[in-house]
Formats: structure tokens, sequence, C-alpha cells
């Protein structure tokens, strides 16, 4: 059997996942990460994960919110797109960036950690993922659609190259 949709070894192989920036007035919910994490233990993202088979991107988000915050929305708004490579063999991670607003702020804990909701001019104080002050930026300040291109620098770092896509 041939590939679908032209899938090709040669080309990217991406993993669909979502990130979800919800606010409540001045503020922002975060989650600080399990310090049984693999991947940044303790650190403070927004919520989100994987897309699981069978799911879109929006059905992801809002699952995921509510599995890692406990929190309901009516409705999430995609405000942009980061293409992240992982430096394996053509794969990547596709990560839809949604906007949301809650209208009730109750919360509760996970196995991935404890959800919080911090003012936005008190995130510079916490122990925030690299680009999380940029992706709440983009997705709350920023009126176009962003487009976020990342990949993995030799010394462990990352070049990251952001575009903006006007409302046309």
């Amino acid at each position: 059997m041939k590939p679908a949709y032209g899938a090709d070894p040669n080309r990217y192989q991406f993993i669909p996942r979502v990130l979800v920036i919800v606010t409540h007035g001045d503020r922002v919910l975060l989650l600080r990460r399990s310090q049984h994490k693999r991947l940044w233990p303790g650190k403070y993202n927004a919520p989100g994960g994987h897309v699981e088979l069978g799911e879109d991107p929006h059905q992801a988000g809002l699952r995921e919110l509510v599995e890692e915050t406990g929190i309901r929305v009516e409705m999430l708004h995609l405000r942009g797109l980061i293409t992240a490579e992982t430096g394996l063999d053509g794969s990547g991670v596709l990560v839809f960036v949604f906007r949301a607003e809650a209208k009730d702020v109750t919360l509760k804990a996970s196995e991935e950690g404890q959800p919080m909701w911090v003012a936005r001019s008190e995130l510079s104080e916490l122990d925030l993922l690299p680009d999380l002050p940029q992706l709440v930026e983009l997705t709350l300040d920023q009126p176009a659609f962003f487009y976020l291109y990342k990949v993995p620098t030799a010394d462990g770092g990352e070049m990251n190259r952001v575009r903006l896509i006007p409302r046309g």
C-alpha cells in the first residue's frame, strides 16, 4: 500500500500537539510541570499536549485543558502554529496554539502538574519555559496570525524565526 497524502520519508513527519493560552482578566493560566516529568520538570508552561488519534486539534485543546487544569471554556481561537524540528531524521512537532477566555477560575491539579492563575505582570518572576513569554505576547497582543519555526542548535539551544500573517 502506498502512503497516503504524499507521505515521504524524505519530508517532514510531524507529531501534532496543542498549547492553550487561557486568560481571565489580566491573569494567564499556567501549569507548573510535575517534578517527575522528563521534559522541563518544575518549569511553568501553558496547558497542552498531544493530539490523540481520531481527534482534531480543537478537540485536543479542549480535552487537555480539562485534564490538566479542570478548566472548561466555550471556545478556542487558533492564533498560531509552531513547527519545531526534533533533530531526528525529518521528524518534527507541529503545535497548534490556541487562545481562550475562562469564565470559571476553579482549578484542579493533575499528574501533569499544578495549575495556577498568574498576573501577566508577574510572569517574569517565574521559571517559565524559555519561549513562553514570546508565545504569550504573540497569542494575546499580536493581531496577526503567527508562525514560529524552531530548530535545535548544536549548543543545546534553539534558533527561532517568527512570521506574522496579517488578516486579509
